[in-house]
């Protein structure tokens, strides 16, 4: 196990004993500052029990893995993280942590800079250089990117946006080194009750082809009709929304996608009033075809999009839904 100053840290995200897939994300990001840096990576699961997943990581990636154990930490509370992250730097201390930029990263990252004396990087999306790294972060909801060169002498917490990289694919023929560490915690100021789960939804989002996602561009909950007929013209399409509008209600929760919500990846995304917004487009850039249509040319979506159409949606889906009714000889597919 690498103990040097210029060891590299995954925290690994997980819910219910299950590895999220976007701590290969993370890692994949983490392996190519190593080959810059030359540190090495070990990748951290704290748990009860931290055990099996510490296991499966060293088996399916073969790099060092730590795992650190503690009754306290069976669910996740930023206060309990918090304290055994800095309770295992104290043993291991790293030059680089990296964590996912998830709602778990948003709350962990900032106090773990503190505990650490650490520079704290967030919404980090690439790098350039070696060994002096400059980290590039979008701002100014991604329109514009910014170049940071953390301080030298410190460590550096950095928060990864989901999508950046392909997840990571070993090339190791064994598994990594695997060490339990138990430990106690405190006595917390807060502790979690339960977990509350959305409302089901009919909506299944990462199975569709194709998702037709509206925006503040709709206007209200009456225009609603088209978008859900013209999503219901696909065997397998969905409907999607923007944070906006499940914050409102207009959607259901599970509807949302984006970083606060589901990552997708159909054949056809059909982006409908939508800004592009980088929380927004990071949960569906994988998308096989990007279509926008949005009254402003030069909205953010339009970049992202392979076609941008420069129109009102509420006159140009049911437009889209005749002229594919008459394709199709007036029956849905």
């Amino acid at each position: 196990m690498c103990e040097s100053t210029e060891s590299i840290w995954v925290l690994a995200e997980h819910a219910d004993g299950v590895l999220q897939p976007v701590t290969y994300e993370v890692l994949a990001l983490a392996d190519k500052v190593a080959r810059v840096t030359g540190g090495r990576i070990s990748v951290i699961v704290i748990g009860h029990p931290a055990r099996p997943m510490a296991e499966r990581l060293a088996e399916g990636t073969g790099l060092d893995v730590i795992g650190v154990d503690a009754e306290a930490a069976s669910s996740y509370l930023a206060e309990t993280f918090r304290h055994l992250m800095k309770a295992a730097a104290l043993l291991h201390p790293p030059r680089f942590l990296f964590l996912p930029h998830t709602t778990t990263g948003w709350d962990l990252a900032p106090g773990l800079a503190v505990d650490l004396g650490a520079s704290s990087l967030s919404a980090v999306c690439g790098f350039q250089g070696g060994p002096d790294l400059v980290f590039q972060r979008r701002i100014l909801n991604g329109r514009m990117m910014q170049d940071v060169r953390p301080a030298k002498g410190r460590p550096v917490v950095v928060t990864v946006v989901p999508g950046t990289e392909n997840p990571f694919a070993s090339e190791a023929k064994k598994p990594g080194s695997l060490r339990i560490i138990e430990l106690q915690t405190p006595q917390t100021r807060t502790r979690p009750l339960r977990y509350v789960e959305p409302p089901p939804s009919s909506v299944r989002l990462q199975e569709a082809e194709v998702i037709v996602a509206v925006g503040r561009g709709l206007g209200g909950v009456d225009h609603l009709g088209p978008i859900h007929e013209l999503a219901g013209l696909f065997r397998r399409g969905a409907v999607g929304a923007s944070r906006p509008l499940c914050d409102m209600g207009l959607l259901p929760l599970g509807c949302q996608v984006g970083m606060t919500g589901q990552t997708v990846s159909p054949k056809l995304y059909i982006a409908c009033g939508i800004s592009g917004a980088v929380q927004h487009t990071m949960g569906m850039k994988a998308s096989g075809l990007i279509v926008a249509v949005n009254t402003d040319r030069n909205a953010l979506f339009c970049r992202e999009a392979h076609y941008c159409v420069v129109a009102d949606l509420n006159e140009f889906v049911p437009v889209l839904i005749d002229k594919i009714l008459r394709f199709r000889g007036g029956r849905p597919e």
